[in-house]
């Protein structure tokens, strides 16, 4: 049977349910002017060279040609050993260009000027629940961002405004609220996003040893995990334990998937996501372009319901809607970011 279009609004809709799990990529951030990969490698091309001037690196130079021949910043970092005192250099400078034009967005919603995409999602999205967990591999802050300025709150997994612990029992203990069953005194839980970020967040630093969360520049580098430094990966594993094994856990009992500006482009979120880039679970895919990876996904997930919208091409902001029996579906509507699903989907 062709895909309709009524029909595939419907399936989006009901989607939007208890058990569903978020994945956020760049594509989200970088609707909203923060630089992705693609920029942020030009910026490092430029800033990182005068850095090495006291401590050359060889494979610096090795990853300028990969990104010059056409390579992502993924690949071209993923092809090339750097020295850690590079590493560091890279980390501080995507720190900064990141930051930079965070605040920027920040700024403009918090004058009333704009209103976040994700924000209208997540005000539909609780209507349907009161807990619903996301993953993302991005460092800005544009999601607790966004979803604080829906009125809903955020489970970081650390515990404290300005000098946070990491402490998830607490951090989720903090999002329930008693009430009365009859005689029995009960716990609930109000509506919040808990948020796990696998590759570290701008507001991250190591203080004497420990992770802390703090809002506040305190003039240290993030503790962030560049693309393809396995090495910098090992040092910092420590850190990112309870990201990475509870978000594992959040993918073994989602019943359901959405990813938003999201890639398929990282080789260990998809060991649980999508192993051997096959989904296993109902899933929603939207994203300006379909990466080949995100292809692959699609086509080896046959039997499982995955809808796909993506831009028919960078000059036509039109939708193709694909799903996994390889059926498709042009339409005028641009339903692909979400701005778009917000006015046409919900």
């Amino acid at each position: 049977m062709a895909l309709e279009l009524t029909e595939v609004k419907r399936l989006l809709q009901d989607h939007l349910q208890e058990g569903l799990l978020l994945i956020v990529g760049t594509g989200l951030s970088m609707a909203e002017g923060i630089p992705g990969m693609w920029p942020l490698g030009m910026h490092l091309k430029n800033v990182i060279p005068p850095c090495l001037d006291t401590a050359p690196d060889m494979a610096w130079n090795d990853m300028v040609a990969a990104l010059d021949a056409g390579d992502h910043l993924e690949a071209a970092m993923g092809k090339v050993n750097l020295k850690a005192t590079t590493v560091d250099v890279i980390v501080e400078a995507t720190a900064r260009f990141i930051l930079e034009k965070e605040l920027e967005v920040f700024a403009r919603v918090i004058s009333g000027a704009k209103i976040l995409p994700f924000t209208t999602f997540v005000k539909h999205l609780f209507k349907a629940g009161k807990k619903f967990h996301l993953i993302t591999p991005n460092y800005d802050r544009l999601i607790e961002f966004a979803t604080e300025a829906a009125g809903i709150g955020v489970d970081t997994r650390f515990v404290g405004h300005l000098i946070g612990h990491s402490d998830p029992k607490r951090s989720a203990d903090s999002h329930r609220e008693l009430f009365m069953a009859g005689k029995n005194a009960m716990f609930r839980s109000v509506a919040n996003l808990c948020i796990y970020k696998p590759h570290g967040s701008l507001d991250w630093f190591d203080i004497d040893g420990r992770v802390v969360r703090c809002p506040i520049n305190i003039g240290k580098t993030p503790i962030i995990i560049t693309p393809g430094s396995s090495k910098y990966r090992e040092s910092f594993r420590w850190a990112f334990d309870d990201q990475r094994t509870s978000g594992n856990k959040c993918v073994a009992n989602a019943t359901r998937l959405m990813f938003i500006g999201y890639g398929f482009n990282d080789d260990h979120l998809e060991q649980h996501l999508c192993p051997d880039l096959k989904l296993t679970k109902p899933t929603v895919i939207i994203t300006k372009q379909l990466s080949e990876n995100a292809k692959k996904a699609i086509a080896n997930s046959s039997g499982v319901q995955v809808i796909a919208l993506c831009s028919v091409s960078d000059t036509d902001s039109r939708t193709r809607i694909s799903n996994s029996s390889g059926e498709e579906l042009i339409v005028d509507e641009e339903l692909w970011h979400l701005d778009g699903f917000n006015k046409g989907v919900i």
